[in-house]
């Protein structure tokens, strides 16, 4: 039942094969990762880095990138281990997975140093929230030091709470166990991630302790997430309200968005686009 908190996605989407994007692969503790790269045509524009969600890949948020590819940015997507053109891993965390995006942003500081120079924006949907989150919080670990101008979190998981009670619920596992079970699953997860802090206990796998924005954040919500519910998005707002930093967060709650599936998504677009106008969040060239 343990190894159930870990296992990895089977089925793979494809690599993102489209024109103007350049594949980068690099080593990391979780294996080759695959890294994708359009080039801004301007030497002062910003970065956008987007990570995709669990059982997804780049390939599929290439859509959300054009908002930000019109305004002559640079993108970044990552594919996640056991997802697209990466390497398995033979258990997964979303811990794990922040460290190697964290890795994958420092072999491509290196060899695109400009990408990093002119302020990044980090977009996540979903896992990739949750990874966001986690990078806010780990920031000094990237090597370039760049500076984070905002935030896209697209129905963002913020907590692990929920997945740990979702998971026993569906393996129907007795409430006089639950707490074993709860106990291996840490234990576990501080033995896969042993250079980092050890977890106590599973509240601190949530946002704040998880990590928080800082800077000016959108978020972007399914109104009927049939995936996560509306727990992950209130988590997130009431963080915000606690740490005195509501003014920082955006919430757009949308009817016609889906958690999944909408990969293309005209009206999320242009609330993301209003957003970065509004925050004047944009290359200086435009």
């Amino acid at each position: 039942m343990t190894q159930l908190s870990f296992r990895a996605p089977q089925r793979r989407k494809p690599v993102l094969e489209e024109d103007g994007w350049e594949l980068v692969a690099h080593p990391t503790q979780a294996g080759r990762v695959n890294s994708y790269i359009y080039e801004p045509s301007s030497d002062d524009a910003p970065t956008l880095i987007i990570i995709h969600g669990w059982t997804s890949a780049a390939s599929r948020m290439v859509g959300r990138a054009k908002t930000f590819i019109e305004r002559d940015w640079g993108v970044i997507a990552v594919d996640l281990p056991n997802h697209g053109g990466s390497d398995s891993v033979d258990k997964w965390t979303a811990e794990r997975a922040a460290s190697t995006v964290i890795e994958s942003l420092n072999h491509i500081s290196k060899s695109h140093p400009r990408l990093f120079s002119n302020g990044i924006c980090y977009y996540g949907h979903s896992m990739g929230g949750f990874i966001g989150l986690r990078i806010s919080h780990r920031r000094s670990e990237l090597v370039s030091n760049p500076e984070f101008l905002g935030w896209v979190l697209e129905s963002p998981m913020t907590g692990y709470t929920e997945i740990f009670e979702e998971t026993v619920k569906i393996l129907h596992i007795p409430k006089t166990i639950q707490p074993l079970v709860l106990w291996r699953m840490m234990s576990q997860f501080n033995s896969l991630n042993h250079e980092r802090p050890v977890l106590t206990e599973l509240a601190e796998t949530d946002a704040p302790n998880w990590g928080l924005t800082t800077e000016p954040t959108l978020l972007v919500q399914a109104a009927n997430d049939e995936r996560l519910g509306d727990a992950h998005y209130l988590r997130l707002q009431k963080c915000h309200d606690a740490a005195g930093t509501s003014h920082i967060l955006t919430t757009n709650v949308m009817e016609d968005l889906r958690h999944s599936g909408c990969a293309i998504h005209d009206r999320r677009d242009t609330v993301v686009g209003e957003w970065l106008d509004q925050k004047e969040i944009h290359s200086s060239s435009i």
